[in-house]
């Protein structure tokens, strides 16, 4: 029976289907009117996995169920990604300069990032959607890279020295950066227009973090203050003193009731949002370069030199657990925590990268050394962050 004049025309044409590591799944053969939940189940069937959850990205977007491969661009030869979930996923960089995205679950490299050669990745954090990573280098240049191909989707450039931190806002529309300029810039996530830029340092701004509501920028600096920014409003920005060392690290609670930092000088401070000290852990005994609240907020993870790596309760400043992450006298770089608060990961200087228990310290999960090509020698690892890994797409 002929098609009704005016109907859309269905078009047939082959994509090929690949997991996020990259590694071909199958080559489908489909139409331009067929739905993506459609091909979700196709694909399922053909790889005998129906009662797995399953989303596809297509430059690096989520593809709605009900849309048609048609509304979705897709024609013939395009890469779709397959994507299980839900799946914790975990980005870690390096001095090398790659960037690999790890299952927290399997301990599989998920994703290389490649591209950045010769620069130093300092700094990583997820786009709140999950598909997105946030990449900092030391020539003081700041790359979005796609999480399903690895390539660049936008690039901020506006630092002149090198970047120490970036950081993603709760509500998905920022991106802050960090720099030895002695600035901080908040941009437009999604058109990479640069929103505001923040100077009062007298010394590099060495980390910054946003609170919960996006409203407010914690930076710290070699100057030993940290300062509160206003991201939306005009006024002066409240600075913290009291640190006897350069702050290299800051961190917001998620329910946006303080603010930690932690200094070379052994230190860690817990401020209101109105700049009181609320609670001093120090002396500890080692310099601290990371720091990181658990999601609800109750504990405090803090990484240092000589591999150091604790927890405290933030009610009564007592440590609640210790853990040696590595044996030398490299230093815990980085600390993040698992979107449930039972995990712990840990990137060091000495390339150990590791996720532990945060009930117990015990570690759940080592990841493979990285290594210099044709060398043995491991390379350190700079930043580590988690993400609850893509969500399926709301229903429209």
């Amino acid at each position: 029976m002929p098609e009704a004049k005016g109907a859309p025309q269905s078009e047939h044409f082959s994509l090929q289907i690949t997991r996020m590591n990259g590694v071909p799944l199958a080559k489908m053969k489909v139409h331009s009117l067929q739905t993506v939940g459609e091909l979700i189940s196709a694909i399922k069937t053909a790889a005998r996995a129906d009662d797995l959850n399953m989303m596809l990205a297509f430059n690096s977007e989520v593809l709605q169920p009900a849309m048609t491969l048609q509304d979705a661009k897709l024609s013939d030869g395009c890469n779709v990604v397959a994507i299980r979930y839900p799946e914790l996923f975990l980005a870690a960089t390096y001095d090398d300069g790659l960037t690999k995205i790890w299952s927290a679950e399997t301990g599989n490299c998920e994703r290389t990032i490649e591209g950045c050669e010769g620069s130093v990745v300092t700094g990583v954090a997820f786009g709140a959607s999950g598909l997105s990573l946030v990449l900092g280098m030391m020539d003081g240049h700041v790359q979005l890279r796609s999480v399903t191909s690895g390539e660049i989707i936008r690039e901020y450039r506006a630092h002149q020295a090198p970047i120490a931190g970036v950081a993603c806002s709760a509500n998905g529309q920022l991106l802050a950066t960090g720099s030895l300029d002695r600035t901080a810039i908040v941009w437009n996530f999604e058109t990479g227009r640069a929103i505001k830029v923040f100077s009062g340092h007298s010394g590099s701004v060495t980390s910054l973090a946003f609170s919960s509501d996006s409203l407010t920028l914690g930076t710290g600096s070699e100057d030993f203050t940290v300062r509160l920014w206003k991201v939306l409003e005009k006024r002066p920005e409240t600075i913290l003193k009291g640190h006897a060392g350069c702050i290299k690290a800051v961190n917001f609670s998620q329910h946006a009731k303080g603010l930690a930092s932690g200094s070379t000088a052994g230190e860690v401070m817990i401020w209101s949002m109105t700049g009181r000290l609320e609670l001093n852990l120090s002396p500890l005994g080692f310099a601290v370069c990371a720091v990181s609240y658990s999601p609800d907020g109750m504990s405090l993870a803090v990484g240092g030199t000589e591999g150091q790596c604790r927890i405290f309760s933030i009610g009564t400043g007592v440590c609640i657990l210790a853990i040696q992450c590595n044996s030398g006298p490299g230093s815990v770089r980085s600390v993040s925590f698992s979107p449930a608060g039972t995990l712990l990961a840990t990137g060091a200087e000495d390339g150990n990268m590791s996720v532990f228990g945060t009930a117990d310290g015990h570690c759940k999960l080592a990841m493979p050394a990285h290594v210099r090509d044709g060398t043995d020698q491991s390379v350190g690892v700079f930043a580590v962050a988690f993400s609850p890994g893509p969500t399926p797409p709301p229903h429209r």
